[in-house]
C-alpha cells in the first residue's frame, strides 16, 4: 500500500538575495556561507559560533562584513525585505546597535538598528536630502528571539513611502521619525555589514540567526509563513 510521505515547508527563495544560516555548516573558521549562492561570504569578527541556535555578537567588537556583492547593492529598489530572527540582550555598543547597515554610518544606503531604545528598532533609507525614519516595536532587554520581517520599497521615498514591518508573523505599528522627500541614495559604494556600523562601533548585543535578505516585497501570509516554518528552531 503506498504511503505519502510529509515534506517539511520550505521558506520560499524566489528572489532570495543572501541568506546567512548563522549555525554549523556549509562553513570555515571566520567565514558565514550564502546559502542564496550568490557568493555573499560573510567575514567574522569576535563572533561566537558553534552552538545552535544562532550566533552570538559581542557588543565590544562583533561584526560579520558581507562585502558589496552586486546582489547586495540598494536592495529595496523596486520593493525589497529582510527576514531575520534576533535575540538582543541589551542596546548594543553606544546604545546603538546595527542588525544590518549598508549605509556608511547612515550617509548613504539603508540600516536597521536599535535607537538607544528598550523598546523599539529603527529601520531609515537615507535619501538626497531629508532621510526616511521608522520605529517599530521590539523587546529589546527580554533576551527573547522575535522574528522580523521588514518590507520596503525605496521607489517610493521622493513620496514619503513607509516600510511594512511584521514581528513574529503579525504586522505591527509603524512610527514615523523623519518623513523621506527625495530619491535615495545609492550604496553601491558601501559594504552589507551585520551586526555593526560601516565605520565600527554600534555593535550588536546578542544573538541573531537566519538572515535572509529579497529583492521582493513579501506580504502578510508569506511573513507568517515564514515565521511558522523557523519558529522551531527558536523555541517560539
Amino acid at each position: 500500500m503506498y504511503k505519502a510521505k510529509h515534506l517539511m515547508p520550505q521558506v520560499n527563495t524566489q528572489d532570495l538575495l543572501a541568506h546567512y544560516k548563522m549555525w554549523d555548516g556549509l562553513m570555515s573558521v571566520n567565514k558565514v556561507f550564502d546559502y542564496a549562492l550568490n557568493a555573499n561570504l560573510g567575514s567574522t569578527t569576535m563572533i561566537t559560533y558553534g552552538a545552535y541556535p544562532g550566533y552570538k555578537f559581542n557588543p565590544a567588537g562583533s561584526q560579520i562584513n558581507c562585502g558589496s556583492g552586486v546582489t547586495l547593492d540598494n536592495i529595496f529598489d523596486s520593493g525589497g525585505s529582510f527576514s531575520g530572527w534576533i535575540k538582543p540582550l541589551g542596546q548594543g555598543a553606544g546604545n546603538g546597535g546595527r542588525v544590518f547597515d549598508k549605509s556608511t554610518n547612515i550617509s548613504i544606503g539603508a540600516v536597521l538598528f536599535c535607537p538607544a531604545s528598550n523598546t523599539t528598532l529603527q529601520f531609515t533609507q537615507v535619501t538626497g536630502t531629508t532621510n526616511g525614519e521608522w520605529t517599530f516595536p521590539v523587546d529589546i532587554t527580554g533576551e527573547v528571539w522575535q522574528h522580523i520581517v521588514l518590507t520596503y520599497d525605496a521607489d517610493t521615498a521622493a513620496a514619503g513611502g513607509a516600510p511594512i514591518v511584521y514581528v513574529n508573523g503579525e504586522s505591527v505599528v509603524v512610527t514615523e521619525v523623519a518623513a523621506p522627500d527625495d530619491t535615495r541614495t545609492s550604496d553601491a559604494a558601501a559594504l552589507m555589514y551585520i551586526g555593526v556600523k560601516a565605520p565600527g562601533g554600534s555593535n550588536w548585543d546578542g544573538y541573531m540567526d537566519d538572515l535572509m535578505f529579497f529583492n521582493r516585497i513579501i506580504g502578510s501570509a508569506e511573513a507568517k509563513s515564514i515565521f511558522s516554518i523557523t519558529r522551531s528552531r527558536y523555541g517560539v
